[in-house]
């Protein structure tokens, strides 16, 4: 028997622009309470985060007692990257497609800088978002960091950078965006690491970040201000 029902009865199907905009809400991670935004008037650290058109960096800013020794380093930077195409030149296509479809070496990079990567970085457009944290938001992220490293020794130093190895392997599912949203998760941002496989995905989260950390400070600003 044939169903009496008209056209206007069937499913309209769902656009799809309108599939990762529902992903995105679904995806999207509340802040750690207590932890991020800082409480008013409590002491914070600085952090900036750089983008550029592949890579991720997180950078603090270093206190007043590390500055006075060395005046040429403002920033503590960390990354991450896959050892073979970052530091032995294994690169082209082949390169790239054993970097992402299969677990390789992974190192942690960490230098001390003047700028940060954004201000650096020879793969331009670049970006920053920045950030403040508090002081266990500020050692949460440290421990995190300093806990991706696999080994003392690094696997290379150039001037005032070193690159260690990670615990973990490089892969489409880990790599220096997944890296940077992990360790900002950990200081309490609202970032989802497995939402921020891209550089397009992971820059919609700290723009919502930016703005949810703007409401907070416009929020306890006094009337009128």
């Amino acid at each position: 028997m044939h169903s009496m029902a008209g056209p206007t009865s069937q499913p309209r199907p769902v656009p799809w622009l309108i599939i990762p905009s529902l992903l995105l809400l679904w995806s999207c991670a509340a802040p750690v309470q207590g932890l991020w935004p800082p409480p008013e008037g409590a002491p914070t650290r600085t952090i900036v985060v750089s983008l550029d058109t592949w890579h991720a960096m997180i950078a603090i800013t270093l206190d007043e007692r590390v500055t006075a020794l060395d005046q040429k380093s403002m920033f503590e930077e960390w990354g991450y990257a896959e050892q073979a195409w970052y530091l032995e030149g294994r690169q082209g296509i082949t390169g790239a497609l054993r970097a992402l479809f299969r677990p390789n070496p992974g190192v942690v990079e960490i230098g001390l800088h003047e700028r940060v990567w954004a201000a650096r970085t020879p793969q331009p457009p670049a970006e920053t978002f920045v950030f403040r944290l508090s002081e266990t938001g500020y050692l949460r992220l440290r421990r995190h960091l300093l806990s991706t490293i696999g080994a003392t020794n690094p696997v290379l130093v150039v001037d005032r950078v070193r690159f260690y190895p990670s615990k973990r392997p490089y892969h489409l599912f880990h790599q220096c965006h997944q890296y940077a949203a992990e360790a900002l998760r950990a200081a309490g941002l609202p970032l989802a690491a497995w939402w921020a496989f891209s550089r397009t995905s992971f820059a919609m989260q700290l723009r919502r970040a930016t703005r949810m950390a703007d409401q907070a400070a416009a929020s306890r600003a006094p009337a009128g201000k």
